[in-house]
């Protein structure tokens, strides 16, 4: 067994154990607003039943972009078996599975709560219900741009590993991390310092995001017919809580591709 098949093991787990934990917590809590919704209004249970597994399906997709990445990275560990041992390529696995695992936690969590929220809104004022529920997949659909931000990134570090040009030296040893400025040694910095980048900085926009569009769901319970008011305070701040996961975007990037 070789370095990059250990990284691309390890990466794997990452990728599913972190990935799972958002999307987990966030199930539930869509699942805790719905209880709540039909302690208020047990008439139209129907409805709530029917929203709460709506907003679950959603909140689920950054467990499922975690496990395909998982899944790639378990693949890539058979094919480097043999592989000579490679700092580069053993980090680009490595920060595929942190990119995605530590990105999609924000995602999962912020879906829950947007669902969460919009659920409790419909309990308040059912008649608001259609108005609501669109607002709720704009919410979660906006909240998912952080984990797919991350996705992009660990399918461009896989990209890497799996390139012919990071083959290292055939027998690995501790003195080959001297002199730590060596190509090798900046390529897996350059790689790691990516995915944790973009894991790290897809966090605070999709909670912020999943903030504003929760807030957003129980405005327009509370005041019906004020959509289009709603709807320009709630995108605008919205789209000024993403660009701080565009700035990590843009950063990791130019670290990926310059490995």
């Amino acid at each position: 067994m070789g370095l990059a098949n250990a990284a691309a093991l390890l990466g794997a787990g990452l990728a599913m154990g972190l990935g799972a934990l958002g999307s987990g917590f966030g199930i539930g809590y869509a699942a805790g607003g719905a209880l709540r919704a039909l302690a208020r209004q047990p008439i139209k249970q129907p409805l709530i039943f029917r929203t709460m597994l709506v907003g679950q399906a959603i909140t689920e997709t950054p467990a499922i972009f975690a496990l395909v990445v998982a899944f790639l990275l378990y693949f890539a560990s058979a094919e480097t078996l043999d592989a000579p041992w490679s700092l580069a390529q053993s980090a680009a696995f490595l920060g595929a599975g942190l990119c995605i695992g530590v990105g999609a936690i924000g995602s999962g969590i912020g879906s829950g709560l947007v669902a969460h929220d919009a659920l409790d809104a419909m309990s308040g004022n059912p008649s608001s219900q259609g108005p609501v529920l669109m607002f709720m997949l704009i919410g979660q659909a906006w909240v998912q741009t952080g984990c797919i931000f991350a996705l992009v990134i660990s399918l461009f570090l896989l990209a890497s590993g799996n390139s012919a040009g990071l083959s290292g030296p055939e027998d690995f040893r501790l003195w080959s991390l001297i002199p730590l400025a060596g190509p090798e040694t900046v390529a897996t910095a350059r790689h790691l310092a990516a995915g944790l980048a973009m894991g790290f900085g897809a966090i605070g926009s999709s909670l912020g995001i999943a903030y504003a569009g929760g807030m957003a769901c129980r405005s327009l319970a509370a005041m019906p017919g004020s959509d289009a008011r709603i709807k320009t305070v709630y995108f605008v701040g919205s789209a000024t809580a993403q660009s701080p996961s565009v700035f990590s975007l843009i950063i990791s990037l130019i670290l990926v591709l310059n490995a």
